[in-house]
C-alpha cells in the first residue's frame, strides 16, 4: 500500500480500535479490574483519542490544498469508503512534497506498524476475504452505524501490558509530531517555490495568444481565387525554451516562431503555379520594439531558422530603426509566389498589430517539394513503412520525443482554431521524403489540414457544448498509444474475447476516461515513472469538476505534471542536460 492509502486506512481504524478498547473496559471482568487495569485504561484510551485529532488535523492540513473541500470531507469523515479517493491523491502529494515524500512514507509506515500491533491484540472481526492488510481487513468487518459509531458483533477481549501500550503510545506521539513537522515545512517550502517557480502558465498564454493570431492573420490573408485549393499545417513543437527552468532571456534566439507548411491541392488551370512551400513567422512580441531580420547561415537541419536577406521590395523604416519594414500581406497566394522558385523555406513577420507582413527567403536553396500524399500517425502506429523490406516502427526515442511534442503543443494549442477538443492521433500527419532509408519525416508533425478551413464554417453557427479539458483526456490516450507504440483501437481488439474494438468507447467521454484509465492502470508496471505521472495528471485534470486550462494555476500544475515529467525522462534517455 503505498503511503497515502495508508494514511486514509489509519484514520478510519483509529476511532474502531478507540471504540473497541473502550468496550473492552467498559465489560472488564473483576480479575482485571482488581489488577488495575480499570485505572489504566481510561488514561490510555485519553491518550489516544489525543492522538488521534492530532493525526487528523495534521492530515487535514496536508491533504487540504491538494482536494477540493467535498473531496476532504468525504475523505476525513468515512476514510475506509473512500480509500480510492484516498489513492488518486498520491501523485499530487509527492508533488508537494517531493524530497521529502520519502520521510513521508517511513513515517507512515511506523504509524501503520504501531496500529497493527494494538489492532492484534484486539481479537476483532476482521474480513476474510481482505488479506492483504489487517487494518483494511477489520475495517471492513466492522462497519459504521447511522450514529457514527462502529458495531460489534461480540463481545471485544484486549490483551496487552501496560508497559508496551505505553511505549506504543509515545512512538506514535513521536511519529504524529514528525507527521506535523513535514506539513510545516513543505508549507513553507510550497510558499517560496511558487514565489521562485517559472511562471510558465504566463509563458504559455501569451503563445496561445499568439497562435489563435496568427490563425486569423492567415484565415484573412487567403484573397486569390484558388483559395478553396490551399491548405495551411501547423507544425507541432515541443517548445524547449518556454518549458526551460531559468527566466527567458529577451534574446533574438528566444524569439517566438511558428513553421507551417502551405500547399495547393488542385491541379486544374486556375490553381497557383505552386504546389508546397515551407515557412516560418516570426511574432513580433508584445515587448518588442521592432521585428529586423538578421542574416546568418542556413543550417540544414536545425529547429531554430535564422532569417537571410531581406527582399528586394522591403521599404527601409521611415522611422529609422534598425531592420527593414515589411510589406503587408494582402494576398498570401501572390507573396508565396514572389519568393517560392528561390527559397525551400520563406519568412514572414506577424507584428503587433496582427498583420501578416513578408515575404522574404530563409533557406535559399530550390525549393523543395515533398512527395504527394501524408501519413497519419496512426498509420506509423498501425502499418509502419517498409524500408529494406522490414515494417520500420517508431523506435523509442521518435516516440519520447513525440510524446513530448505533442504534450506541448497541446498546453499551449488549446482553445484555439488549431486543434479540436477531440482530436486522436489521426489528426497528426507528416510529410513523406524521398529517402528511401527514412522514408517519413518523424521530426516534424503537422496539424491535420482541415482546421482553417473548418474553423470559418463552424464560426457562423453555435459551437457544441464540450467537456473541459478533453484535449487532456486525447493526450492521455495518444501518450499510451505512443508509448506501447499501438492505436488504442488495437489494444481493444487485443484484450476484448471476440478481438473487435467498440467503436462507442471513442464516442464518450466519461467512456474515453474510463478506458484510458483502465488501460494506465492495467500496464501500471510496464508503463515509465514520467508517462504513468502525465497520464494520470490528464485523466484526473479531465475528471475533476471545475478545472479548465484557461485557469493560469491548472495551466502551472499541467506543466509540472506533464511536461517536466516527460521533458527530464527524454534527457535521461538522450543522455542531455536540461535547459
Amino acid at each position: 500500500m503505498s503511503g497515502v492509502e495508508i494514511a486514509g486506512l489509519v484514520l478510519g481504524c483509529l476511532p474502531l480500535i478507540i471504540q473497541g478498547i473502550a468496550s473492552y473496559k467498559e465489560g472488564l471482568d473483576p480479575v482485571k479490574s482488581f489488577m488495575g487495569w480499570e485505572r489504566e485504561l481510561p488514561h490510555f484510551i485519553r491518550k489516544l483519542r489525543g492522538q488521534h485529532a492530532h493525526y487528523a488535523q495534521t492530515i487535514e492540513i496536508l491533504f487540504a490544498p491538494i482536494t477540493s473541500e467535498v473531496e476532504l470531507a468525504a475523505m476525513m469523515s468515512d476514510p475506509g469508503a473512500s480509500q480510492k479517493l484516498w489513492k488518486s491523491k498520491e501523485i499530487d502529494l509527492q508533488d508537494r512534497l517531493q524530497g521529502t515524500y520519502s520521510s513521508y512514507q517511513s513515517t507512515m509506515a511506523d504509524i501503520e506498524r504501531i496500529m497493527k500491533k494494538i489492532a492484534s491484540r484486539l481479537d476483532l472481526d476482521r474480513a476474510p476475504e481482505l488479506t492483504r492488510n489487517d487494518l483494511e481487513a477489520m475495517l471492513a468487518a466492522n462497519p459504521k452505524k447511522a450514529d457514527d459509531k462502529f458495531e460489534f458483533r461480540k463481545r471485544v477481549r484486549f490483551g496487552m501490558s501496560k508497559k508496551t501500550i505505553k511505549a506504543l503510545l509515545e512512538e506514535l506521539d513521536e511519529c504524529n509530531k514528525e507527521l506535523e513537522r513535514f506539513t510545516e515545512k513543505s508549507e513553507k517550502i510550497e510558499t517560496y517555490r511558487k514565489a521562485s517557480k517559472p511562471t510558465y502558465a504566463t509563458r504559455l498564454q501569451r503563445l496561445q495568444r499568439y497562435a489563435k493570431t496568427l490563425h486569423e492573420s492567415l484565415t484573412v490573408c487567403w484573397q486569390c481565387s484558388c483559395k478553396s485549393s490551399h491548405k495551411t499545417r501547423l507544425q507541432l513543437e515541443s517548445r524547449g525554451s518556454v518549458f526551460a527552468s531559468g527566466p527567458r532571456k529577451n534574446s533574438d534566439a528566444s524569439k517566438t516562431s511558428f513553421n507551417v507548411s502551405f500547399s495547393t491541392l488542385s491541379s486544374d488551370g486556375n490553381c497557383a503555379p505552386w504546389s508546397y512551400q515551407a515557412a516560418e513567422i516570426c511574432v513580433e512580441e508584445d515587448d518588442d520594439v521592432c521585428l529586423a531580420p538578421m542574416a546568418s547561415p542556413k543550417p540544414k537541419m536545425t529547429k531554430s531558422v535564422s532569417f537571410g536577406t531581406p527582399p528586394a521590395y522591403a521599404v527601409l523604416d521611415p522611422a529609422g530603426r534598425l531592420g527593414p519594414s515589411l510589406s503587408e500581406v494582402k494576398d498570401l497566394c501572390a507573396s508565396i509566389q514572389q519568393v517560392h522558385k528561390s527559397a525551400s523555406t520563406i519568412g514572414f513577420s506577424l507584428d503587433n498589430k496582427s498583420k501578416l507582413r513578408g515575404a522574404y527567403s530563409i533557406d535559399t536553396s530550390e525549393a523543395y517539394v515533398p512527395p504527394s500524399g501524408l501519413v497519419s500517425l496512426e498509420s506509423l502506429l498501425d502499418h509502419p513503412p517498409v524500408v529494406n523490406g522490414r515494417r520500420s516502427k517508431l523506435s523509442k526515442k521518435e516516440r519520447y520525443s513525440l510524446a513530448l511534442t505533442l504534450a506541448s503543443s497541446v498546453l499551449y494549442l488549446n482553445a484555439t482554431p488549431w486543434l479540436a477538443n477531440e482530436w486522436t492521433v489521426r489528426d497528426i500527419l507528416f510529410h513523406r521524403t524521398p529517402n528511401t532509408a527514412r522514408p517519413i519525416d518523424i521530426e516534424r508533425p503537422y496539424l491535420a489540414p482541415t482546421v482553417i478551413e473548418l474553423s470559418q464554417c463552424a464560426a457562423k453557427t453555435k459551437k457544441p457544448k464540450v467537456f473541459k479539458n478533453t484535449v487532456l483526456l486525447a493526450l492521455a490516450i495518444a501518450l499510451l498509444e505512443l508509448y506501447f507504440g499501438t492505436t488504442a483501437e488495437k489494444y481493444q481488439e487485443s484484450e476484448s474475447e471476440d478481438g473487435i474494438a467498440d467503436p462507442s468507447v471513442h464516442q464518450n467521454p466519461w467512456m474515453l476516461c474510463s478506458f484510458a484509465h483502465t488501460w494506465a492502470e492495467t500496464e501500471t508496471e510496464n508503463l515509465s515513472a514520467a508517462f504513468l505521472n502525465a497520464i494520470r495528471h490528464c485523466i484526473h485534470s479531465f475528471s475533476v469538476p471545475g478545472t479548465s486550462l484557461q485557469d493560469a494555476e491548472c495551466l502551472q500544475a499541467a506543466v509540472e505534471g506533464i511536461i517536466l515529467p516527460l521533458q527530464e525522462e527524454l534527457s535521461q534517455f538522450l543522455g542531455t542536460t536540461l535547459m
